[in-house]
This record gives C-alpha cells, sequence and structure tokens, in this order.
C-alpha cells in the first residue's frame, strides 16, 4: 500500500517518487496546492476502492496519515503493497 500511494502522490504532484515519504506534505512539497489534493483523493479512491468522508479528506495532511487513514478504512497493512 505505502509505494501505490507514494507512486500516486509522486505522478499528481509531478515530483520524484525518491522525493515522497511519510513526512511529505503540502509544507515539504511546492506542487501540493488544493487543486492537486483533490486529485490525489480521488486517484487514492479510485486506486483502493473507497470513498473518503468530508472529514477524513481535510485530515489527509500529509503521506503518512494517507497510509493510516487507508490502512483503517480498508484493514491492510500500511506497509505491503498489496
Amino acid at each position: 500500500m505505502q509505494q501505490r500511494v507514494y507512486s500516486i502522490v509522486s505522478r499528481i504532484l509531478n515530483v520524484p517518487l525518491r522525493s515522497i515519504d511519510d513526512s511529505s506534505s503540502p509544507d515539504s512539497l511546492k506542487t501540493w496546492d488544493s487543486l492537486h489534493h483533490l486529485q490525489i483523493v480521488l486517484a487514492l479512491e479510485e486506486e483502493f476502492g473507497v470513498q473518503f468522508f468530508v472529514v477524513e479528506i481535510g485530515a489527509l495532511q500529509n503521506v503518512g496519515t494517507i497510509i493510516a487513514i487507508l490502512q483503517e478504512r480498508t484493514g491492510a497493512d500500511g506497509h505491503s503493497d498489496a
């Protein structure tokens, strides 16, 4: 899951995959603005077959939190690629 999330964030923000880690956020990545945030949310929903609640969308402020919320929603291990 972790690598899939990293890949989505990297692709949407048009930054190298190696620049993404759990602490990556709008504060550390210049291209992570409100429009890209929504694109990330939509891509994650499609990739993982989930729909985020409004309160969750606001909480998705860094990659580590994204993985934690996805793990809760899917019951998957956040660090596996499954």
